[in-house]
């Protein structure tokens, strides 16, 4: 179940005047479910981020490397 999935849930919940505790449990575990995703896409963007400052670090490092070596060959 997606948010909407679960707002539209808890609409019909209040249309029907219900006071059922099945809606409100419902609703806790759907928010916790999302939050443990919401948790763990961040670490992978944090990851990621990472991955490609570390990869474009490395690369700066390298293209340094190639030119100070053109100019040793160049003396």
């Amino acid at each position: 179940m997606n948010a909407n999935e679960l707002a539209d849930e808890l609409d019909k919940c209040m249309e029907d005047g219900s006071t059922d505790l099945v809606c409100v449990d419902k609703a806790a575990t759907m928010l916790r479910q999302q939050q443990a995703e919401i948790e763990a896409l961040k670490k992978k963007i944090q990851n990621m981020a990472l991955d490609l400052l570390t990869a474009h670090a490395q690369a700066d490092d390298h293209w340094v490397e190639l030119q100070q070596l053109k100019k040793a060959q160049e003396k």
